[in-house]
């Protein structure tokens, strides 16, 4: 019988598979190898029951035995010892920015293995940007012949819809009517390949690994020349009938469509913006009111979005992150004598990588549910 509560009138071959899975799950929580008996503690489950699923798990590739070391003066059979073979399959997670990308691939506990990242002035031309995906692509799985790509998705500047479809975009419309999206699952035959949307996947993670962790209701902003949001609500990400929660770019009363150009336009003309960034995190005078301005210019739709979910925090990410806490002070100040109650606005934990973070983690939670079957 099984000890998984609740399972009545399982067959014998349903409720294998059940305890198998409650054993992979179990071993790919640490790199740790584990005995039989440990493993048959920690899941509550029979020696002979653990043995079993076992054999299945190592026959399906999921869990290899471990070699045994050798301890000086200590005879007699050793037990064997079993781990999750977290490099049976890869995963990637890509972001792919109007001026930039970052890819990540990981094996299947998360576990970063290759990371890429090219920047561009401007990626808005579809054919430059499918040259630029299909190098990426190729460098991230150069080395995978014994470790396949299993999942890949991707973050793109676009409202993806509840089917992963891209519903529209501002940002990079030739993209769509190039089929830039087609031409990259076209990369992956045969592999689940997901798109969604940035400032959502840069919530995932931060709710992940990051400021997010453990918050109910939150706003996450990815600021710079792409502006995008997200919002948490009930310790959910909101993503609305269409993908479109949070989308307040297009809407002028935000001031977030000017903003990017009016940033730019404030950068002296032998500067980029990335070193304008930099020298506002060290402090540079000049370089913090760049910055400042740019926090007025998208305050009020920040106003909208904090008055309409109350968060518990406000999280600020995206190109403006080398110089997010002098964008924070200066955003929370401009919105605080607006609000009925002051909102903490703190830079990203994550850091740089956060889209193509959280579009590991969709990865990673597809092939959980759909090869490992872990629900």
């Amino acid at each position: 019988m099984s000890t998984i509560p609740g399972v009545v009138g399982a067959t014998p071959g349903v409720l294998r598979q059940m305890n198998s899975r409650a054993i992979l799950d179990a071993l790919l929580r640490d790199d740790a190898s584990h005995s039989v008996t440990e493993l048959s503690r920690a899941v509550g489950l029979s020696r002979p029951t653990v043995e079993a699923a076992l054999t299945d798990l190592v026959d399906e590739g999921w869990v290899a035995e471990a070699e045994v070391l050798v301890t000086p003066n200590k005879a007699g059979r050793r037990p064997k010892r079993f781990r999750a073979d977290a490099t049976a399959g890869s995963v990637l997670g890509v972001d792919l920015g109007l001026h930039g990308i970052v890819g990540v691939r990981s094996d299947l506990r998360g576990v970063q293995q290759t990371r890429v990242e090219e920047r561009y002035a401007d990626l808005a031309d579809a054919e430059q940007a499918w040259t630029s995906v299909q190098d990426v692509v190729r460098r991230l799985t150069a080395d995978t012949a014994t470790s396949p790509v299993l999942a890949a998705t991707f973050g793109v500047p676009a409202v993806v819809d509840r089917t992963g479809a891209i519903d529209y975009t501002v940002a990079v419309p030739e993209w769509v009517e190039r089929r830039v999206p087609g031409r990259i699952q076209d990369l992956f035959p045969g592999v689940a390949t997901f798109f969604d949307n940035d400032a959502k996947l840069a919530a995932v993670a931060e709710a992940m690994w990051g400021r997010l962790r453990g918050v109910q209701d939150a706003v996450s902003l990815v600021m710079g020349r792409q502006i995008g949001a997200a919002v948490v609500v009930d310790g959910a990400l909101a993503r609305g009938a269409r993908g479109a929660a949070g989308e307040m770019g297009g809407l002028d009363v935000t001031g977030w469509p000017g903003a990017p150009s009016r940033l730019e336009a404030r950068v002296p003309a032998d500067t980029d913006l990335e070193s304008v960034f930099a020298a506002a995190g060290q402090g540079a005078a000049w370089a913090v009111e760049v910055v400042r301005a740019f926090a007025a210019d998208v305050a009020p739709g920040v106003v909208q979005l904090v008055a309409t979910i109350d968060p518990e925090v406000v999280v600020v990410g995206g190109e403006v992150l080398p110089a997010a806490a002098e964008f924070s002070e200066a955003l929370a100040a401009v919105i605080a004598p607006q609000l009925r109650h002051p909102v903490e606005v703190v830079p990203s934990t994550v850091g740089r990588d956060a889209v193509a973070r959280g579009a590991l983690a969709r990865s990673l939670t597809h092939v959980r549910t759909e090869h490992m079957g872990l629900g």
